[in-house]
């Protein structure tokens, strides 16, 4: 079971958005509102792909140096 910290989990529409997008291909795909992270059972590249949805649908910090200037800098 991997474990992925996300950021602005914050009511029942984000966790349904998320399970409408993961959750088919991914069906032991775990929402935790209150800890703010996704369970799922994944390997490798699958990890990545969660990860990327995740992203995209605005639920983990977008990657590298520039993800991290955008954050710090709230762009």
């Amino acid at each position: 079971m991997v474990r992925i910290q996300c950021q602005n989990i914050k009511c029942d529409g984000c966790v349904k958005k998320i399970n409408d997008a993961l959750l088919e291909k991914y069906p032991t795909l775990r929402v935790d509102k209150a800890q703010q992270c996704v369970e799922v059972e994944a390997e490798g590249s699958e990890v990545e792909l969660i990860k990327d949805k995740l992203r995209a649908l605005g639920f983990l910090a977008p990657s590298g140096i520039l993800g991290k200037m955008k954050g710090f800098l709230k762009l």
